[in-house]
């Protein structure tokens, strides 16, 4: 397969990765493929059930894509960020998140979930990984990262970035470094508007370019432009995906970049709050961009975005030489990952290749050291005995850890509140003398005023302890309340903490 065989239509339809909807082919992705050979596509939650169902997705739309005049097959991308597990319904492993994969700053665990995940992607048909987030953490108030980062030290995410990277790549799985420049110091989400890193180009180079430079030096295939902006790279303000400055002046140039750059979702509002998804995918290919992630609600909308690249290629806005730089990156990749028609075939399902007990054991591993007790924390049962019934007040997440509790029969009672606006009263509504333990917490910090107000509750309290399976800022907020701090709500994570809390840790 060279670059000359494809029409202007065929290259501009490999830069697009188009969301498929649904658990099933549809007749609009399959219309697509067909009809305007799209290169990838991406598949989130509402696609993924459990192993077999996503095999069966993946093979038909390979299949439609191996029909085509040139059958090339798909990048078939997903967003595993925790193993397939994290978005799967079922039968696949989920990793504890990054923060809680760094507390032990071990390389090898951090490598052996990228392979494991490698292994049951590709499984599943799934050959291209939108992870891992090598963002640089160290903003307590960032809404949207968090502890999907392996926190806030550059040499540690550098380091465990490298060797997930390395996992996934070793073992046949296109990884993703996200989200270049970095959104670890900022205070607005994308998906709702632009943040914005303020920081002079010196600090830019030393701190957020740390983990990508690192990704790229261990040959890293994609790396993700977020939709951020950068004054001090880009004094116009345009978002990174969108910046020529930002893409070929710094990723490519300085960097030393050759793989692929792939733009975060382009429904996020961080662009479509100042441009139509259409000006945005042209000015993304102008600024450098291979691969367009068409997040889009309907096919109607996928069209009108590569109408709009080829219009603008035809008008003479963008130069068909700058597609093709992509087109050939975008095959290079696939002859390599044996994605092109002369070595690609469709793999039967094998049952025995996701949620293997052997690989169950690994996150279990990564949980168990991930467990971490602060302010004193100490497991409430001594000598395997409990000093009496606990009274456990919840998060609807935090479910696991409370079957576990129960099924040793050291729940008095038990209280379940639907948002964390709950907490506060339901540990106020306790007796002072019981011993009440709070399981609660998420990958976003918690309110300010929730978090004062659970610690005066817990301070009258003195046979009180929190079980927080969230962002580890929270604990800030909450001195003097023995804390036991997991990262995320994984059920490996779940299951550590109860093994904690009953003096039964590593077992």
């Amino acid at each position: 397969m060279r670059l000359s065989d494809l029409s202007l239509e065929e290259k501009v339809g490999q830069m697009f990765a188009v969301s498929h909807r649904g658990t099933e082919m549809t007749d609009i992705s399959k219309r697509l493929i067909e009809t305007r050979g799209i290169g990838g596509i991406f598949l989130g939650t509402d696609c993924l059930e459990e192993p077999r169902q996503v095999h069966r997705l993946t093979t038909e739309l390979q299949r439609a894509a191996l029909g085509t005049r040139l059958g090339i097959p798909l990048f078939i991308s997903a967003d595993f960020v925790a193993g397939a597990g994290c978005k799967l319904r079922r039968g696949a492993v989920h990793f504890p998140k990054n923060r809680a994969l760094a507390v032990s700053g071990d390389e090898a665990l951090a490598y052996e979930s990228g392979r494991i995940t490698a292994e049951e992607s590709l499984a599943m048909g799934v050959n291209f990984n939108y992870s891992p987030v090598v963002d640089i953490n160290n903003n307590p108030d960032n809404p949207v990262i968090g502890t999907h980062s392996f926190g806030e030290d550059k040499e540690l995410v550098s380091r465990l970035g490298s060797a997930v990277i390395r996992g996934y790549q070793d073992h046949g799985l296109i990884a993703t470094a996200k989200h270049f420049p970095g959104h670890g110091d900022t205070h607005v989400d994308s998906h709702e508007d632009l943040p914005v890193l303020p920081f002079g180009r010196q600090r830019l180079e030393a701190f957020e370019f740390a983990p990508f430079r690192r990704a790229i030096e261990s040959g890293v295939e994609a790396v993700m432009v977020g939709h951020i902006a950068a004054p001090a790279l880009d004094p116009s303000g345009m978002p990174a995906s969108l910046s020529p400055a930002i893409i070929t002046g710094i990723l490519r140039r300085q960097l030393g970049f050759g793989g692929l750059v792939v733009t975060d979702g382009l429904s996020m509002k961080g662009v479509t709050n100042r441009f139509s998804m259409e000006e945005a995918c042209v000015r993304a290919v102008a600024a450098g961009a291979d691969i367009l992630l068409a997040t889009v609600p309907d096919g109607e909308t996928a069209l009108s975005l590569i109408d709009a690249v080829l219009n603008a290629v035809r008008g003479g806005d963008i130069e068909e030489r700058r597609i093709d730089e992509s087109a050939e990156r975008i095959l290079a990749v696939k002859r390599k990952y044996g994605l092109l028609p002369e070595t690609f075939a469709l793999r039967p399902f094998d049952p025995a290749a996701t949620g293997r007990e052997s690989d169950r054991a690994v996150s279990l591993a990564a949980a168990r050291k991930a467990v971490t007790p602060v302010h004193g924390m100490r497991p409430l049962a001594e000598d395997g005995r409990l000093p009496g019934a606990v009274t456990l007040i919840r998060d609807a997440q935090a479910a696991r850890f409370a079957d576990l509790l129960r099924s040793k029969g050291v729940l008095a009672g038990e209280t379940v509140v639907d948002a964390e606006t709950g907490l506060p009263g339901a540990i106020a509504g306790t007796d002072v003398s019981e011993t009440v333990l709070v399981a609660a917490g998420g990958s976003k910090p918690m309110r300010k005023d929730v978090l004062r107000a659970c610690r005066e509750a817990l301070a009258q309290r003195p046979k009180s302890a929190w079980v927080h399976f969230g962002s580890p800022y929270d604990a800030d907020a909450l001195q003097g309340v023995p804390m036991l701090l997991l990262y995320d709500t994984a059920a490996d994570l779940q299951q550590a903490a109860a093994e904690y809390i009953l003096g039964q840790s590593g077992t």
